[in-house]
Formats: structure tokens, C-alpha cells, sequence
């Protein structure tokens, strides 16, 4: 019904409306909203939670091209597009090669109309913004979900973690979606560095890093604690713990020089634009001495 009225909707807005045929035209956007609004409650309450976030998203971009059409608030175009757009992110690094080109697809579909909404909006862009990062909070929830269960998924297939050479058989899928999740959390941060993204939510990341090899280290000790006299076992745990140790401590090292990099930038400045202190000498040197120490 949604992709029916959406048709309807495209042909009248195609082939040129009048006065008449533009208030025709936008009732049948709104009746579009309206079954996908309908679809995605459904899918919240009986679908997984990859098929109810697929649905939100839908029904997000629904919703934006409705108010975008409407041309009369354009603020929540923008946060509707930009949700849709979030959503396929996220639900394009896992899966098929399928479906990571049909998120692609999706971001390229709804990447002009922000850029558009963002021309628009101007000087109130910062509202819109300052709105939107409340409306991912309530996406993020039901994202790590979707990201939570595929990792699950793929841990059926991880059984051994491999580093310098050396393999590490995993057998605590608790560690198994810790250590994927982790190294899900490297990848974005390779990307990160590779794109202009601010050096406070490459932190973030780190931290996040951080936490999924604690967790997986966690599960490792348990798991030894509970081996008994088991000594195979316990060396194949206690190779693997000193592995995951040993990239938490690479990691450890490259998050301290981003910190040196951010003190060596401010070090110069008197003030930055959010009037944020400067680096003290004294503390550029403990920096360093950060990195000595690991």
C-alpha cells in the first residue's frame, strides 16, 4: 500500500502538477507515510531486529520526502533523511556482498536530498543538527541490537584468532563477539583516518576498542578459571589472552600519539575557536611519557 501511494505520488510529481494536482500529489505522499509508519510499527513488534531497523528506515525516508515536498519544514526532512541514511550505514558492514551494495545504493539515494535540506536550511542547519543527534540516541539502541545479533552470528564462524603468525583457537562465543566487535570497531576507526573526522570521536572510538578486548579478556579469564587441571586448554587461553593483550596495548600506543598529535596542535595556539585552553608544556611531556611507558 506504502509503495503503491509513493507511485502514485512520484507519477503526479514526474509528469508536472498544478495547484490541483499537487494537493492530490501530496495526499498521496501522506498516505504513503501513513502505511509505512503502519509497517514499521509491525515490524517493531513482530519482526527481528534488523527487519524492524530496515522498516524505520524506510519509514524515515517516507516521512522526509513528505516534508521535504511539502517544502514547509524542512528541518525534519533533514533529520528524517539523515536517520534513513545513519540506519544503512550501519546495517551496510555486515552481510552479504548483496546487501552491503543495496545499503550503498540507499546512502546514494538519500545523500543529495541532505545536501539539498543542508542548502536550505542555512543558518537554522545548527538546529537541525542539534536535533538530529537526539533522534540517533534513540536509533542507537535499536542499531546495536541489529549489530549485536549479527555479530552472534558471525561468531558461529570465528574459531581462532590469529596474531603475529600465531593462531589462537576461540572457543567462548562471549569472546568470540567481543573480539569481532572490536575489530568491527578498528575498521571504522582505519576509516576514520582516512577522512576528516574529528579527533574527539576517533577518541571515542578508542575507548569503545578498549572495551570489547576488556570484555573479551574477561570472558578468557573466566573461562581459565574454570579449567582446572585442563592444561592444554589453559595454554590455548593464556596464548590468546597474551595476544589480546598485546593489541590492546598497540591500540594503547596509537591512541596516546593522536592524544601527543592533539597536544603538539594546540601547543602553538593561544586560543581555538571554542575558547578550549591550551596545551601546557608540562603536559605535552607527560604525553610522551605515556608513550614511553607502554
Amino acid at each position: 500500500m506504502a509503495e503503491r501511494a509513493w507511485s502514485h505520488a512520484m507519477e503526479k510529481k514526474t509528469a508536472g502538477t498544478n495547484a490541483k494536482q499537487r494537493i492530490y500529489m501530496l495526499g498521496r505522499f501522506r498516505k504513503a507515510v501513513k502505511w509505512a509508519s503502519l509497517f514499521s510499527q509491525l515490524c517493531s513488534v513482530k519482526g527481528d531486529s534488523r527487519t524492524s531497523l530496515e522498516a524505520e528506515a524506510y519509514a524515515s525516508y517516507m516521512k522526509g520526502a513528505l516534508f521535504f515536498e511539502q517544502d514547509k519544514n524542512i528541518d525534519a526532512a533533514m533529520i528524517n533523511f539523515k536517520n534513513t541514511r545513519a540506519i544503512y550505514e550501519e546495517l551496510g558492514k555486515y552481510g552479504s556482498i548483496e546487501n552491503q551494495l543495496l545499503c550503498r545504493q540507499r546512502i546514494d539515494e538519500v545523500e543529495p536530498m541532505i545536501d539539498f535540506c543542508s542548502h536550505k536550511l542555512g543558518g537554522s542547519y545548527l538546529q537541525a543538527h542539534e536535533l538530529l543527534d537526539t533522534a540517533n540516541d534513540l536509533l542507537k539502541a535499536k542499531m546495536e541490537a541489529v549489530l549485536s545479533e549479527t555479530r552472534s552470528q558471525q561468531a558461529a564462524s570465528m574459531t581462532e584468532f590469529k596474531w603475529l603468525g600465531r593462531t589462537f583457537p576461540i572457543t567462548n562465543a562471549k569472546t568470540r563477539v567481543s573480539i569481532l566487535k572490536a575489530q568491527q570497531l578498528e575498521r571504522d576507526l582505519s576509516a576514520a583516518a582516512t577522512e576528516s573526522v574529528a579527533a574527539d570521536k576517533k577518541l571515542a572510538i578508542f575507548d569503545k576498542i578498549f572495551s570489547a578486548y576488556h570484555d573479551a579478556r574477561s570472558c578468557i579469564r573466566n573461562d581459565l578459571a574454570s579449567a582446572g587441571n585442563a592444561e592444554d586448554i589453559k595454554d590455548d587461553l593464556n596464548g590468546l589472552d597474551k595476544a589480546v593483550s598485546a593489541v590492546l596495548g598497540l591500540r594503547t600506543i596509537e591512541r596516546n600519539q593522536l592524544l601527543v598529535s592533539i597536544g603538539k596542535s594546540k601547543f602553538t595556539k593561544h586560543r581555538d575557536e571554542k575558547n578550549e585552553r591550551t596545551t601546557k608544556p608540562e603536559e605535552l611531556v607527560r604525553l610522551y611519557d605515556l608513550l614511553i611507558q607502554i
